[in-house]
């Protein structure tokens, strides 16, 4: 039995990170739910689909590359617990070589599609009006997907730290200051670009000073040419390989490929009410990965010290905490849902009952699917979990496109949340709760 003390500090560690990430949240919602209404009113419904078809393909790029940052952090999280400094130096330094390489990969790839593709043929014919605007608005997010990219480097090494709570500290600085600059330019720069700017830079600094109070935190970490090594890159692009299957891949498809779908079949304009929905998920699924991110990170470390007691009852308690939050969202989205829309972005979004019942049960899967997910990460068995969730999402997706040509929206978001939970709904806790037993046996 480990001693209490180690106990506590896990728990402390989870109960910071997730005080910090409520005012990360609330400053996420300020962002979401005050300033981008106020924005989407200005340009107005077709314009501010325009920017959610850019915001979304900027982050598509992202998403690609955060498969290093949780190997990274697991990475750190057994280092710091054998308190193994070379260790995390070297993880350190390889991740950051990856993570710029990727980038470097990203950038190439995007410019060459932008150069080769016209509008039209990328989005849809609907998208060929909007050809000026879109195309320096996706130059600009080609390189604000790099910074982005980049900076988001350190939020995965103080995670392994089980320092959530700085990361959450610094996007809520950057989040209301993104809130207050769209406000305050929005009527002297009404345009996709400025809208870009406005909400991405913020955050870029953000992290960027992060990064400056990171290494003068730990000055082990700096940069040194010494701490190469091949082994540590290899492991970290194996293993994040892993998790972007399991969340980049399946983000891109869930997101940015409906998304896309939706701009064909339906035009831009309902992308804007798709990009809306997209926040509330953000926010939902934000608060599964407030508890989920130092959780699983804990439990590496509790792991560590065969403290398998505090593994199960976390484990637990995580599930409980799914429930609440699920039942209370889906409650209010189906019944208040349809009447607040147009109150919160202007008349001319709407959405019927059904499509926030469809919506609805697929926050249940999503949320179902990352609190095992973390769980999983947390045991060391996430490479156990590619299977069932990529298969799930191509499931969803074939019917969720079929429901998306045949009955709207609505059918596209309970065929995706189908797929979710006819294959990992049901082989993810398995995986969990067979290991959890195991090791307390």
């Amino acid at each position: 039995m480990p001693p209490a003390t180690t106990r506590e500090r896990r728990n402390r560690s989870i109960r910071r990170a997730i005080s910090t990430s409520l005012g990360s949240k609330l400053t996420t919602a300020i962002l979401q739910f005050v300033s981008l209404p106020i924005a989407a009113r200005i340009l107005g419904k077709e314009e501010f689909g325009i920017y959610a078809t850019v915001s979304l393909a900027v982050l598509s790029v992202i998403a690609l590359q955060l498969g290093v940052g949780p190997a990274l952090a697991r990475g750190i999280s057994e280092a710091h617990a054998k308190s193994d400094s070379r260790a995390e130096a070297r993880l350190y330094f390889n991740g950051g070589v990856l993570v710029i390489a990727l980038a470097a990969i990203s950038l190439a790839i995007v410019a060459a599609i932008l150069l080769v593709l016209p509008i039209p043929v990328l989005f849809g014919e609907k998208y060929a009006a909007w050809e000026r605007v879109m195309i320096p608005a996706l130059w600009i997010g080609a390189a604000l997907t790099v910074a982005q990219i980049v900076v988001g480097h350190t939020d995965r090494v103080l995670e392994g730290y089980m320092e959530a709570s700085v990361v959450n500290a610094w996007n809520a600085g950057g989040n209301l200051l993104a809130a207050v600059v769209l406000v305050a330019g929005i009527h002297s720069f009404p345009s996709v670009t400025f809208l870009l700017l406005a909400v991405f830079v913020p955050n870029i600094l953000a992290r960027a000073v992060s990064t400056v109070f990171l290494l003068r935190k730990r000055p082990h970490l700096k940069l040194q040419l010494s701490s190469w090594d091949k082994t540590t890159l290899l492991e970290l692009l194996k293993d994040g390989t892993s998790f972007s299957a399991t969340a980049s891949v399946v983000r891109i498809v869930e997101v940015n490929v409906c998304a896309l779908l939706v701009g064909r079949f339906l035009g831009p304009g309902e992308v804007a009410v798709f990009q809306v929905l997209i926040f509330i998920m953000v926010a939902f699924t934000g608060q599964v990965m407030m508890v989920g991110t130092p959780l699983w990170a804990a439990i590496v470390n509790a792991k560590a010290d065969a403290d398998y007691h505090w593994i199960r009852s976390a484990a637990r308690r995580y599930y409980l905490f799914l429930g609440l939050i699920a039942l209370t969202a889906t409650g209010g989205l189906v019944l208040l849902g349809p009447s607040l829309l147009p109150l919160w972005f202007g008349e001319e979004f709407v959405a019927d009952r059904m499509v926030f019942a469809g919506f609805s049960l697929f926050l249940v899967a999503v949320g179902w699917r990352q609190v095992n997910r973390y769980l999983s990460i947390g045991l060391g068995k996430l490479h156990q979990t590619i299977s069932s969730i990529l298969w799930g999402t191509v499931i969803g997706l074939l019917l969720g496109t079929a429901g998306l040509m045949t009955a709207g929206m609505g059918a596209l978001f309970a065929g995706m949340a189908l797929g979710i939970l006819i294959l990992p709904g049901r082989k993810l806790p398995q995986l969990v709760w067979t290991e959890v037993r195991e090791l307390a046996a």
